[in-house]
């Protein structure tokens, strides 16, 4: 038996904890805040999981790995915290990303169904799409109620003999001999010490990741016109309308609607920057974007901003880094809770000596 130390109680640090309890290993997680942290990048109403996934072909093949390793989640909770709605990428011109995805979708054999802009706008009768529009819808697919997940998840681990210290800040990390040090100046020594800091991790570790680009990203939820609400509510998630980056995930199971736009993303970082929003000039912001394909915009009333953090590089890849006894995993994109019962596995077979831990870097990078 082994000692597993965990920084950082979100999906990463939690799915690993319970992938080492299954493997009968002591944990201890260390979170700065409460367990589960409402801050961290992991809590939310809703999450996606989908396999539009543009030319990313190894991500999209993890895409159905993932889907198995929520299986054995849900069958552990006793509860599936999923609704399967599909998800659908929209195209509005040649080579974006719903031909990408299709061209993977073709490239890895994956079902799909094409849609010409009739049939998309019959499946999403809220959208008003140009003529030379179409669509690619895949199954499964649809919100994963992250909140809720986490929140079960954590108790599983207590409840499985997994130690959580909550609002324990770790003041430094000695990832050669995979020792954290706590605020109060106490160790504890793990033999796997996993860092899963999320947007903090450039404070935790400055001299390694201290210029890490984090970015600061706000979602907007909003109540639609009340002859869409229905129809938002059955239409399945949107992974992309051509490449303006936008996406939503329905109101399932009281939810509520919400509305991303990743080039509304700036560079910033949650201890100085915080958690705060004008809903007024933020959610403009956001909306606006999809104006040309919502029906009866000016209808929408934006609700609330969900702030999160997380570090993004250029290559938009997973990054898991071994040194010594320590596993930094990081670059998760916002990405990475689809992923995280399944990372959590492989992270524990790695250390069982079934996966060699660069081999394991080169599938958490979608190669």
């Amino acid at each position: 038996m082994s000692r597993i130390v965990i920084i950082g109680a979100g999906i990463v640090g939690l799915s690993v904890a319970r992938a080492a309890l299954k493997r009968g290993h002591d944990v201890i997680v260390l979170e700065q805040g409460p367990a589960p942290n409402p801050q961290a990048a992991s809590f939310d109403n809703h999450r996606m999981i989908r396999y539009p996934y543009g030319s990313a072909a190894g991500y999209t093949r993890m895409v159905t790995e993932a889907f198995s390793a929520w299986d054995r989640l849900w069958s552990d909770l006793g509860t599936a915290h999923f609704e399967n709605t599909g998800a659908i990428a929209i195209s509005l011109e040649a080579g974006d990303y719903a031909q990408k995805t299709l061209d993977t979708f073709k490239a890895v054999g994956l079902p799909h169904e094409v849609l010409s802009r009739d049939g998309v706008e019959a499946l999403c009768p809220h959208l008003s799409l140009p003529a030379h529009a179409w669509g690619v819808v895949s199954f499964p697919g649809g919100p994963l109620f992250a909140g809720r997940i986490v929140t079960e998840l954590a108790q599983w681990v207590r409840d499985h003999g997994g130690i959580i210290e909550h609002d324990c800040r770790v003041a430094r990390v000695d990832l050669e001999t995979g020792i954290a040090v706590r605020a109060d100046a106490s160790e504890v020594a793990g033999d796997l010490l996993l860092v899963a800091a999320g947007a903090w991790l450039p404070a935790l570790l400055p001299e390694r990741y201290g210029k890490a680009s984090v970015y600061r990203q706000g979602l907007c939820y909003v109540e639609p016109p009340a002859q869409y609400e229905q129809s938002w509510r059955e239409a399945p998630a949107i992974a992309a309308i051509g490449d303006h980056t936008g996406y939503t995930l329905p109101d399932r199971r009281g939810a509520g609607l919400k509305i991303g736009y990743s080039a509304h993303r700036r560079l910033a970082r949650p201890e100085t920057d915080g958690f705060g929003s004008d809903l007024e000039s933020e959610s403009r912001a956001i909306l606006g974007a999809f104006k040309p394909y919502f029906r009866d915009f000016e209808a929408y009333r934006p609700t609330r901003i969900q702030v999160g953090y997380y570090v993004l590089d250029a290559s938009r890849r997973f990054e898991v880094v071994q040194t010594g006894r320590g596993l930094v995993v990081t670059n998760c994109d916002g990405q990475m809770f689809k992923f995280g019962p399944l990372l959590g596995e492989r992270i524990l077979g790695m250390f069982a000596g079934e996966q060699s831990a660069s081999d394991l870097a080169h599938w958490a990078a979608g190669y």
